[in-house]
């Protein structure tokens, strides 16, 4: 037996990564919070990277160049044109030091034309622009009282929560602002006849009692219902209908009623509303379940030619090379600088830190031209959706995007996560939405509960038949799926 050693050369194929691959891909999954996380740490570690950044609307992402977005109610209208700006008339002010000092900023606060650039001023742009909810009471409340209880009625719409509620006591804001509790007390009142409807409550009792108001002003609401908000809305949360219905003396349907009133005509989170045209009832879950602003990386617009998609990231950042880095840079590359001029490590710097900018503004690059084609695509394969509504949400994978624009299903997956897209409507959106199948379903089925006989509702199986009926083939258990996700109860709970 002889045992030898020897090299024999053959072809294989490896795949290598490259350095740069994986941070535009990094770069590419950011969302636009961790997006400027970055940005912020690469601008700190790297001398060569200079940022001119825009000022931006939080809602629709459009530049500001005055006081007040214009862009943002016109896009809801399907109106892609105008740039305004958006900055609320209050700061939101917690610390307040005298009477005497704040006054004279309450009449430049409340003059629309101050608080707007005089070049592109124009009143009637106020008629079109959306506003947040803070510079909206503050508007409605500018014609209607004098700067002392206008001072008053700003600081109570200061402290007012992300649900719209007042998170100050009456007798906390009279002694911040050095004035009697009856004077907070009419503010506060006044306040709460503001719309939306129900801003300005101190708890959900209150908040559902003053939306009930102006229903039982128009006799549209059922003789049980200010009982129930007023003395049993505990119980009615734990569907306790038997006990409430025996305390009062009456039916338990006539108590259902009240319930089913409730819950499809209030709303316990009226600042909710004001953010996104969802359902506003205690049992239909709203899309959107928070009422932060989320702000869309992608503005979809409606042209005279159709729709058209924009990064907005891509007007916000303008990256650029520090002037003193480019030019050394390329001096030393023409030798018209003497070696000794900078020695080593100094040219080792300018060209390490040259080479990391031109790295990043690629991947940046990279990352706007990424979403710009998938918002693009997305356009064309969901014209209709974008065009009439959810109804028309047409079925998409991930996959069938990818294959369309020569990207790898996973490209498009790191892309879209944890991003929004701000449609023609108004509505801001994942973009998930775009892929899920299930939300025309959902909408349908959304309906039909919203309009069911109370005494009666649909069972699980009586909805899957009248989605059939309506061109959709799905198993009960998709149907209660559907349902458990839309936060609705089972037909025996809304009895």
């Amino acid at each position: 037996m002889y045992l030898e050693q020897s090299q024999l050369s053959s072809h294989q194929q490896s795949l290598t990564i490259s350095a740069k691959l994986i941070a535009s891909i990094k770069v590419l999954q950011y969302s636009s919070e961790e997006l400027e996380q970055a940005i912020a740490q690469e601008l700190r570690e790297n001398p060569a990277l200079e940022l001119d950044e825009m000022t931006q609307c939080s809602l629709c992402g459009a530049v500001l160049a005055g006081a007040v977005c214009v862009s943002c109610e016109r896009q809801r209208n399907g109106d892609g044109s105008g740039d305004g700006a958006h900055a609320g008339l209050n700061d939101g002010r917690t610390e307040l030091a005298t009477w005497d000092d704040l006054a004279p900023d309450l009449r430049d606060a409340r003059s629309l034309a101050a608080a707007a650039d005089d070049d592109r001023y124009d009143p009637l742009d106020f008629v079109h622009a959306a506003a947040d909810l803070h510079e909206t009471l503050l508007r409605q409340l500018g014609a209607m009282l004098d700067d002392g209880e206008y001072l008053i009625a700003e600081y109570l719409i200061g402290s007012l929560d992300s649900h719209g509620y007042v998170t100050v006591g009456i007798t906390e804001a009279a002694h911040a602002l050095r004035v009697s509790e009856e004077r907070v007390t009419e503010a506060l009142a006044l306040l709460q006849t503001l719309d939306p409807p129900g801003v300005g409550a101190r708890d959900v009792r209150e908040c559902l009692l003053i939306q009930l108001r102006a229903f039982e002003e128009h006799g549209a609401a059922p003789p049980l219902t200010h009982t129930l908000v007023d003395r049993y809305l505990r119980a009615l949360g734990a569907h306790h209908f038997a006990e409430i219905a025996h305390e009062l003396g009456v039916t338990m349907t006539q108590v259902k009623v009240a319930w089913q009133f409730i819950k499809l005509n209030l709303n316990p989170y009226p600042a909710h509303a004001f953010e996104a045209d969802g359902a506003s009832g205690l049992g239909l879950a709203s899309d959107r379940s928070t009422s932060a602003v989320v702000r869309p990386d992608v503005v979809i617009r409606r042209t005279a030619q159709g729709f058209e998609a924009e990064v907005v990231e891509q007007r916000r950042y303008r990256f650029a090379m520090n002037p003193l880095y480019s030019t050394l840079y390329e001096e030393g590359k023409a030798h018209r600088i003497a070696p000794a001029a900078l020695g080593d490590s100094g040219r080792q710097h300018v060209r390490q830190y040259v080479t990391r900018t031109r790295f990043f503004i690629d991947c940046m690059r990279q990352r706007w031209e990424t979403l710009n084609a998938i918002a693009t695509a997305l356009i064309e394969f969901q014209y209709d959706f974008l065009d009439q509504g959810i109804r028309h949400l047409r079925p998409l994978t991930r996959g069938e995007l990818a294959a369309h624009i020569g990207l790898h299903e996973s490209t498009v997956s790191r892309a879209t996560a944890n991003k929004y897209v701000l449609l023609p409507e108004g509505r801001v959106v994942p973009f998930d939405d775009f892929f899920d199948s299930s939300l025309a379903a959902k909408d349908i089925l959304r309906e039909l509960i919203a309009a069911e006989n109370p005494c009666k509702p649909y069972s699980d199986e009586e909805l899957t038949s009248l989605l059939n009926e309506r061109g959709l083939t799905l198993a009960r258990r998709t149907v209660a799926k559907y349902r458990e996700a839309l936060g609705i109860l089972p037909s025996r709970l809304r009895m």
